[in-house]
């Protein structure tokens, strides 16, 4: 055999292996037609009561218990028409902007931290995990006892630093801070958890040469560690992003939407035309509206996210 013939034979073998595998099922279909039934499944499952929900928005009975009647888009007409639907899509911009900003904010402060963290601080880690076990009416119920405006635990603080706290829950101007506040302490951990797991993927090389180029801990975490944490970053957005927007439960065990409607958001005030109201097409309406709405924010951020790091 001349030398040509057998470095011919060698670059063959590897495609000969790899033929091979893939008979034996190691080809690159492998894994998802192995998973296909699984998807499909899941997906149909998921799919049939969102298609149902938007099928059944086209109709409308005249009473309740009457038969319904299709009536194509009216619900919608109707729905674009109600200055109050304008009014919770206005606060429901405030809840989830103010969700984002201040869970986002707070998710990198502390899983920066406990980054850091060593030796006999780590419990710390699986410490922000509680929130999370807490149901998000039982968080409402506990911080709606704290912001009391009488006998909360709030007020008495700074009553005894000379304080006349507000009526939290009772005010127009304080009312949606604490809802914002309470709906983000129910979601955190699972952005802390998001971000703290992206810092720990980060080769440390990146930083060490950052460090002996001089750069302070402001421009390492500004330039390189944030840039670096931008697929953490996307999706604890759109999971804070879809929490506030379809929330209901903090919300209603809260305020009830009150004071004035000043919590009122798109999922309290599809609650308030279902089961208020007893309008249940009109409602689905309203929760074909915030699924639509969710979609295109999710690709918004996405697409936000690509543009920032392709530049960065």
């Amino acid at each position: 055999m001349t030398a040509t013939q057998e470095q011919k034979k060698r670059r063959e073998q590897p495609k000969a292996r790899e033929r091979n595998g893939a008979q034996i099922g190691q080809g690159r279909a492998t894994p998802y037609l192995f998973s296909f039934p699984a998807i499909f499944a899941v997906s149909a499952i998921l799919a049939f009561p969102v298609l149902y929900g938007i099928w059944q928005s086209l109709y409308r009975a005249p009473e309740l218990g009457l038969p319904e009647e299709f009536v194509g888009g009216l619900n919608y007409s109707d729905m674009f028409s109600d200055p109050d639907f304008w009014s919770a899509l206005y606060r429901t911009g405030i809840f989830v902007g103010g969700c984002l900003i201040v869970g986002t904010s707070l998710g990198l402060l502390f899983s920066f931290a406990l980054y850091r963290s060593i030796g006999r601080l780590r419990w710390m880690r699986a410490a922000t995990l509680a929130p999370y076990l807490i149901s998000n009416v039982a968080a409402a119920v506990m911080f709606r006892l704290l912001f009391n405006s009488d006998l909360g635990l709030i007020n008495s603080v700074l009553g005894t630093v000379g304080i006349d706290g507000p009526a939290w829950l009772s005010s127009t101007t304080w009312a949606m801070s604490v809802v914002i506040f309470t709906q983000v302490w129910t979601d955190i951990p699972l952005t802390i958890l998001l971000l703290l797991g992206g810092l720990m993927t980060i080769d440390t090389s990146y930083l060490d040469a950052a460090l002996v180029d001089g750069a302070s801990a402001w421009q390492r975490a500004r330039y390189l560690t944030i840039p670096l944490l931008a697929p953490q970053l996307v999706i604890s957005t759109v999971w804070l992003s879809y929490s506030t927007l379809t929330g209901l439960g903090v919300v209603l065990a809260l305020t009830g939407g009150g004071p004035i409607g000043s919590t009122t958001t798109m999922a309290m005030e599809m609650y308030n035309v279902a089961f208020r109201a007893l309008k249940f097409n009109e409602a689905l309406a309203i929760a074909t509206f915030i699924l639509i709405l969710n979609a295109l924010l999710t690709l918004g951020y996405v697409r936000v996210a690509r543009r920032y790091e392709i530049e960065a």
